[in-house]
């Protein structure tokens, strides 16, 4: 499965979990900086007002639990995901599947916040889904409002509302 048939489906799942929501796929977050980093999925709240969502794609729960967690960890953004392929499109991995229901992969070694679980799952005939596992609990990325205004000047939405 490419990792980009996976966009579209963890897009819609934040859509239905945010207000008015624009969704960014496949870019630097924040948009300048030492501390940027490429993200699979970028969403802004409240029509880009409001708070930032980063979610990291990886194939198989366990790469998210391991490469994903360490790739949104430091990001700042209030809420931190990652995303992976499950039912439908890899087989299970029990191991993983504790590792995610004991939480401590996804917790801050101090401090609030938990980084939230995504898995994009296959649906009858062949459509791509994502349910949320474990929701990501609010981080404290500091001052951000200043990158979230440049980037909204720079970038333009692949999903948002139009009135």
């Amino acid at each position: 499965m490419r990792r980009d048939r996976c966009l579209e489906p963890v897009g819609r799942a934040l859509i239905r979990a945010l207000i008015v929501p624009k969704i960014y796929f496949e870019r630097t977050w924040p948009p300048e900086g030492g501390r940027s980093a490429q993200m699979g999925v970028v969403a802004i709240d409240r029509a880009g007002t409001g708070d930032v969502h980063v979610v990291e794609i990886r194939r198989s729960l366990a790469d998210a639990l391991a490469d994903g967690v360490s790739a949104v960890r430091d990001v700042p953004a209030q809420y931190r995901w990652v995303a992976y392929q499950g039912e439908g499109l890899m087989s299970p991995d029990a191991r993983a599947e504790l590792a995610m229901l004991s939480e401590k992969p996804l917790l801050p070694e101090s401090g609030m916040g938990r980084i939230g679980v995504i898995e994009v799952v296959r649906m009858a005939p062949g459509d791509l889904s994502a349910r949320i596992r474990l929701k990501a609990e609010r981080f404290q990325p500091g001052d951000i409002d200043a990158e979230i205004q440049t980037f909204l000047r720079q970038e333009k939405p692949d999903i948002e509302f139009k009135e």
